[in-house]
């Protein structure tokens, strides 16, 4: 019996899911796995919304039918660009994707890319770590970004002293033999576990470190992300909360987002953050350094109430600053949602490996005067079905300003009827309305 080996990747998202469905598929379990896992989300995602992907490979000289693929998220909801072909599961961080009936065969000696989408909700850009598929994990390569490096795990204040640091392991934990800390840019110290405490610091005072682990062959990674700390207050050192943010402005940009601005506040120690409230919740935090922010996800046409307050070293909140409110100005449909336009929608047909597959051809007119529009998501019956994206991967498409197109397989099954509509991800990340629905039937 041959030997299939599936290779397991996250990379960048670009294109839309190809499928290739071939007669006599083997079952996960039928043969030995040998599997690598290398994960990453795209270049130019953001902490409002990322793009992702799973990467099938088949060395195998038979297609794979049943297969599990598993990866940890570290923040965010996350979605698929294309629920036809495979269910999610999602369990707090840790994500399973499996194929729905033969939609998503893995074929001989080719891949499969499974797109993603994750929601950081503004909480920071998410991270991918822990591939594998059916059950096993890589051979040699990375998780979490690219090149694999060492990512914070929750590292705090212990006091106004010292901190500590806390990091997962980059990809290859086993041949990890050390990590370097660093301090503003000095090495500070060399250790052997994934944590550590960093003594004789200054109260009240911000602190950007960065970690890299150095292999059994001498090699090192790339550092991580910044971890930046403010340690605590001294007993006794900050005894008032900040003054208040003064002189705070809000000016719509556009139908679903505000721009704020204010004069940095002040305090007896440090201020080390800023809170922005919207009709009275907060909805966002910025840096110390901040003294503007931009809110999205806002409805058109609406008036929207913000205030501002500061926090310090020890965790104090000041008075909020007067209110500000603004009115986001009216989309360009006038109906406070923005679709695209001239949908249509026509069938068409390619062989695959031996098998008829239906496809249907989409077009559109992208949506004004609503920041740029890189995604859009087709709905089948419905329901979800696929998401393109433009802008992003390599090679990089162009993002269509005028006029879209896009190719969507619907399966095997001729002389099937379907309903499609589509939407558009605006500029600021929400979703805006569908496009018309049209109902469509298969060759056959």
């Amino acid at each position: 019996m041959s030997r299939k080996r599936i290779a397991l990747a996250c990379a960048a998202v670009a294109v839309g899911v190809g499928s290739v469905v071939l007669p006599v598929a083997a079952n996960a379990g039928e043969e030995d796995s040998a599997l690598g896992a290398a994960c990453r989300v795209a270049d130019r995602s953001t902490v409002w919304w990322a793009s992702g992907e799973v990467l099938l490979t088949n060395k195998g000289d038979r297609p794979v039918r049943d297969w599990t693929a598993e990866f940890d998220v570290s923040q965010g909801q996350v979605t698929l660009d294309n629920p036809w072909a495979y269910e999610l599961r999602q369990d707090g961080k840790h994500v399973t994707i499996k194929p729905i009936a033969d939609r998503a065969d893995v074929a001989a000696g080719g891949n499969r890319p499974v797109k993603v989408g994750i929601n950081p909700a503004g909480k920071g850009m998410p991270e991918i770590t822990g591939c594998r598929v059916n059950g096993a994990s890589g051979n040699g390569g990375d998780t979490g970004t690219t090149p694999a490096v060492p990512a914070d795990s929750g590292s705090f204040a212990k006091d106004h002293t010292a901190v500590h640091l806390m990091w997962k392991p980059p990809a290859g934990g086993a041949e990890i033999v050390r990590y370097e800390v660093f301090q503003n840019g000095k090495q500070l110290k060399t250790v052997k576990d994934t944590m550590t405490d960093i003594e004789r610091l200054a109260p009240a005072t911000r602190y950007t470190f960065k970690v890299r682990a150095v292999r059994s062959d001498g090699r090192t990674t790339g550092f991580s992300k910044d971890i930046v700390l403010t340690t605590l207050a001294a007993p006794g050192q900050d005894k008032a909360k900040p003054v208040i943010p003064a002189d705070l402005e809000a000016t719509a940009s556009g139908p679903y987002q505000a721009a704020l601005r204010w004069r940095a506040a002040t305090d007896d120690v440090a201020v080390t953050g800023y809170r922005i409230y919207r009709n009275g919740a907060k909805v966002q935090e910025a840096d110390a350094k901040a003294t503007s922010a931009t809110v999205s996800g806002l409805t058109a046409s609406t008036a929207h109430r913000f205030k501002v307050t500061a926090v310090d070293a020890s965790g104090k909140e000041s008075d909020p600053t007067r209110e500000a409110q603004v009115t986001t100005t009216a989309a360009p449909d006038g109906t406070g949602t923005a679709a695209p336009g001239d949908f249509a929608a026509t069938t068409a047909v390619k062989q695959d490996g031996g098998v008829t597959q239906h496809y249907l051809n989409l077009t559109w007119s992208v949506p004004q005067g609503v920041g740029q529009i890189t995604t859009y998501q087709v709905h089948l019956n419905g329901k979800p079905a696929q998401t393109f994206m433009w802008g992003a991967g390599d090679p990089v498409l162009p993002v269509p300003t005028v006029k879209g197109s896009r190719e969507v397989l619907v399966g095997s099954h001729p002389g099937s009827t379907y309903t499609v509509k589509i939407r558009a991800r605006l500029g600021d990340g929400t979703w805006g309305a569908f496009s018309r629905e049209l109902t469509v039937r298969t060759a056959g």
